[in-house]
This record gives C-alpha cells, sequence and structure tokens, in this order.
C-alpha cells in the first residue's frame, strides 16, 4: 500500500513538472509572439513614414529581441535635436503627432493611415485650416467662381515648410462621405457636379467663354493653359497640376543621410573605378524662373554581385547622391537602395539586363554639379561618377526647346500620378537610354518639350509642325514629319510636349544625330533641338 502510494506521489510530481514545463513554454512563446508584434508595429506604423530604406533593411536583418532594441535606441539617436537634455524632443513630438491623428483623424481605418495622417505626422500641424461640410458651395474667384454642390473638404495652409517655400496649400476632399478625406490634385475634386452637365457651371463656362472640359485635368490639351485659365476663371498659377506636382516633389524631404561612408566618398572627391556606372542628366522648365532636373544612373547587372537569398539572387546597391550650386550650396542630397532579384530560372537573362535608378530635383536656371556614388552591398564593389549640368534662363516670349530626351521607353499616362513617382514628367512616362546605345531591332523613344509656342484664339490650341530628322556624318537619313498629329500634344501654359517612337530597322549600325525641328507656324519662327546615339547591330 505504501508502495502504490509513493509511485501515486512520484506521479503527481512528474504530472506538475511536466505541467510547468509547458506553462513555461507557452508563456515564452507568448512573450516571443509579443515580442514579434512590437516590433512589426514599430516598423510599419510608428516610423513608417521617417524610416529610411537603408534603415529599414538593417532591421529586417537583425534576429535577436537585444539587436532589434539596441537599433531602435540608435534610431532615436540620430534623430534626436539636442543631445544635452534628458529628453528626446523629435521622438516625443513624433509621438504626440501619431496620437492626434489617431484621435482625430481616424476614419474605419487608424489616423496614421489616413492622407491627412501622413501630412500631419511628416510636417506638423498647419498654419491655418479651412473646414467645409459640404453642401451648397460659392467658388473662390480662383476656383473659377460660380455656385455648386461640394463633398467635404479641407484645406491646410503652411505659412513655411523648411526646404518647400511660402504659403504651401494642401487639399483634402471626402468623397466618399465616410470621414477619409483623401489628398487631391485637382481644385475640382471636391465639386458633386463635376460630371453632371448643365450643373456646377463657373463664371467663365455660364457665360460661354469656356467649357468644362478646359479645366485644368480634365482634358489631357489644357492641363497647365494658365493664360488661358487666368484670363477666364482667375486661377492661381499655384492650383495648375504641373505646379502642384513641383510642390509634391519638393514635400520629399530628404531623408537623413544614414550611408556615411558613401556620403564621405563624395565629400573628399575619392574617385573608383571598380564598379563601372552610367549617368545622364537633362531639364524640363516649369517657368521662366524654376525647372525639374531627372538625373538617371545606369548598372549593368552583369557588374553586381547576385547572392542566394532563399529561392532568390539578389543583387543589392546603395545609391548616394548629392547636388550642389557653382557657390557650393547643397540643392538636393538623397540615397536609394536599389534591388535586383531573380529566381534560378531567369538569373541567365537577368544579368543581361541593366538596373536603373532616377531621382527628380527641383531646381532653378544656373549650373549645378552632380555627384554620385554606388556601391554595391554584397561585394563591397563602389564606383563614382560627376557630372555639370547647365539649366539655362528661358528668355520669356522666345519659343524654346528643352534638350531631346532619347529613351528606351515614353508612354503617356492617362492622368498625371497623384504623388510624384520616378521616370514620370507630368503626364508621360520617360524611361531614359543613359548611354544612348540602340540595336536596330528597337524603337527609340524621343521626348522634347516646346516653350511659348503661339495660341490661335479661335481654338486655345497651338499650331505646330515638328520634323524629326536622322542625320549620319551630315546626310539625311531618314525623315518623319508631324502636323498637330499623334506625336504633338499641348499641355501647358504655352507648352507643346513632343512624344514619339522611332523605329530604327532601316539603319546601319554606327553614329546617328537626331534633329527634332519645330515650326511655330503662327509665329513663323522655328527652334530645333539634337542629340547624338549610336546603332549596335542585334
Amino acid at each position: 500500500m505504501l508502495n502504490v502510494m509513493r509511485l501515486l506521489r512520484i506521479g503527481s510530481l512528474v504530472l506538475l513538472a511536466a505541467l510547468t514545463a509547458v506553462s513555461g513554454l507557452l508563456a515564452q512563446a507568448s512573450r516571443q509572439e509579443e515580442s514579434e508584434d512590437y516590433y512589426k508595429k514599430w516598423v510599419e506604423q510608428d516610423v513608417t513614414y521617417i524610416i529610411t530604406e537603408d534603415e529599414l533593411d538593417v532591421f529586417q536583418s537583425l534576429t535577436t529581441p537585444e539587436e532589434k532594441d539596441a537599433f531602435i535606441e540608435q534610431f532615436w539617436h540620430r534623430r534626436d535635436p539636442d543631445l544635452t537634455t534628458a529628453v528626446n524632443e523629435y521622438k516625443e513630438e513624433h509621438y504626440r503627432r501619431i496620437s492626434f491623428v489617431n484621435d482625430r483623424y481616424g476614419s474605419g481605418i487608424p489616423g496614421w493611415k489616413t492622407d491627412r495622417g501622413r501630412i500631419y505626422i511628416t510636417f506638423g500641424e498647419p498654419d491655418e485650416v479651412e473646414y467645409n461640410p459640404g453642401g451648397p458651395y460659392i467658388r473662390k474667384p480662383w476656383e473659377g467662381g460660380g455656385r455648386t454642390n461640394v463633398f467635404p473638404f479641407e484645406i491646410w495652409t503652411y505659412n513655411h515648410i523648411p526646404g518647400i517655400g511660402q504659403d504651401v496649400e494642401v487639399e483634402f476632399v471626402d468623397r466618399s462621405m465616410t470621414g477619409e478625406f483623401k489628398l487631391a490634385l485637382y481644385p475640382w475634386e471636391k465639386d458633386v457636379n463635376l460630371h453632371v452637365d448643365g450643373e456646377g457651371q463657373t463664371t467663365a463656362e455660364k457665360l460661354g467663354l469656356a467649357s468644362r472640359a478646359q479645366r485644368p485635368g480634365l482634358h489631357p490639351g489644357f492641363l497647365n493653359n494658365y493664360d488661358f485659365m487666368k484670363r477666364m476663371m482667375g486661377v492661381r498659377r499655384k492650383d495648375l497640376p504641373m505646379e502642384r506636382a513641383l510642390l509634391y516633389f519638393k514635400m520629399q524631404s530628404p531623408p537623413d543621410i544614414q550611408q556615411k561612408e558613401l556620403q564621405k566618398i563624395v565629400d573628399t572627391r575619392v574617385s573608383y573605378q571598380v564598379m563601372p556606372v552610367s549617368l545622364t542628366a537633362s531639364h524640363v522648365w516649369i517657368d521662366e524662373t524654376s525647372a525639374l532636373m531627372p538625373i538617371t544612373l545606369q548598372i549593368a547587372n552583369n557588374d553586381l554581385q547576385f547572392d542566394l537569398r532563399g529561392d532568390r539572387y539578389l543583387a543589392r546597391v546603395g545609391i548616394y547622391g548629392k547636388v550642389t550650386s557653382m557657390t557650393g550650396e547643397v540643392i538636393a542630397e538623397f540615397e536609394e537602395v536599389l534591388n535586383a532579384q531573380y529566381n534560378k530560372s531567369q538569373l541567365q537573362a537577368g544579368r543581361s539586363q541593366r538596373s536603373v535608378f532616377q531621382r527628380i530635383v527641383a531646381a532653378e536656371p544656373g549650373r549645378y554639379k552632380i555627384e554620385l556614388v554606388a556601391k554595391d552591398l554584397n561585394s563591397g564593389n563602389l564606383g563614382t561618377v560627376t557630372r555639370s549640368l547647365l539649366i539655362p534662363s528661358m528668355t520669356p516670349g522666345e519659343l524654346t526647346a528643352s534638350p531631346v530626351v532619347l529613351a528606351e521607353r515614353v508612354d503617356t499616362l492617362d492622368e498625371i500620378p497623384e504623388r510624384p513617382e520616378s521616370f514620370v514628367i507630368g503626364d508621360v512616362r520617360v524611361i531614359p537610354n543613359v548611354t544612348r546605345r540602340f540595336e536596330t531591332s528597337d524603337e527609340m523613344g524621343v521626348y522634347c518639350q516646346v516653350h511659348n509656342v503661339q495660341i490661335d484664339q479661335s481654338t486655345l490650341a497651338p499650331s505646330v509642325e515638328v520634323e524629326y530628322e536622322i542625320q549620319r556624318n551630315g546626310r539625311l537619313q531618314a525623315r518623319f514629319t508631324d502636323r498637330s498629329g499623334s506625336s504633338i500634344n499641348y499641355a501647358s501654359t504655352r507648352r507643346v510636349v513632343l512624344v514619339r517612337s522611332i523605329p530604327l530597322s532601316d539603319l546601319q549600325e554606327g553614329d546617328y544625330e537626331l534633329i527634332v525641328r519645330v515650326n511655330d507656324l503662327l509665329s513663323g519662327k522655328e527652334v530645333e533641338s539634337k542629340s547624338k546615339f549610336h546603332i549596335q547591330g542585334s
């Protein structure tokens, strides 16, 4: 009997120990799950608008809680504006903004995910907020005047945002009537009667001086016709789509530079030739005082090291760039991590491709120095490149052509993207051919802008003839003529955008020059722009 009791007690102790062990494992698993949820929330919610891509890559490579905790501590330490105080003012203000937008702007989705939340977290509290609950509305003079009905909307005004400008307006519209206000690209997005014939007309439309299709952004022919819109509708220049796009480019404030090694290479002017890189830069005028500078970097994938990560081969290139004026003022500073990945069956073909990076910088007319350094993050190989670029002043009223961009691909989009995108200028996607080397099997994309064309007041459109001429050693090889045809787009204030693809199958291998010649039939003036290129056998 005693032996039986002893066995029962031993069994009970064993069972208790087992239950305790299981309970401990469950508790440990629960703590690990909570820890993973914490880190996931931190990177995907707390700092999603302020963490750089390079920092994100580093954080996702960490495996232990201790490493991640140390990273988070250093993350905030790097952003602390005053290391002499015990409080990190940047961190406290950041979380205050998140708490504010979650309380104020949630509408089926958390406030931090909304457009208003994103702008507030990034730029802080606006200096002025105009709120309209929707319903009957009398448009302001610069909105065209007249009566209509509107969805609820808000207009935020920032008196000054460093690096962006003065009197910055951001408009949000609740078209779904759910409380979720979305960023508006056009001032017409709040108009309930936008697509209702005869309703909600502007003053000019009521007088028969304009049509609804001539509102900026509603028709490709009137995207930025400022002269007409100002005269007929009172539209302010900053309300034009291209001006809005320029604002959004400026609002992409440069992040804190984390790749200090790459920054140091540029600052000390060290030259590396280990990894070949190619660079092209051009400019597109917005008006007489401002322009966009697309900077495009190209690297042959065959010069990169692909490492096996899981079931895919991955190449990673860290890019740091700086644009300075001739006085040494830093106009723009940026960094990016460029990835190229393929599975095993795609790798051989992928190595024959090119990796392309582009950053579009807003600038005034003047001479600039562009410096870029690229580092293969797998092999450690480096490549640097430096270019000088002159953005000439545009003489008011003088027929002027921008540089011709020769492209691997040009596509006209259905509409201007809501937010600025790489390789997109206005409503055209332009992927430059950085080396300007084509094969006979290619079609060569052509993009060019012509400014200060005359406008026919009866049609409110220009009348131009465009000639695309290909020469070799001064001898004509091919000519294409277009008069108000598919390659000509009337895009803005006396601006014509030329978009065309030219087949190269009839050309032999060798060096060529493309001459784009534009004849303004109303003024009788002519202007041309040239670009050299090379044809190699397929």
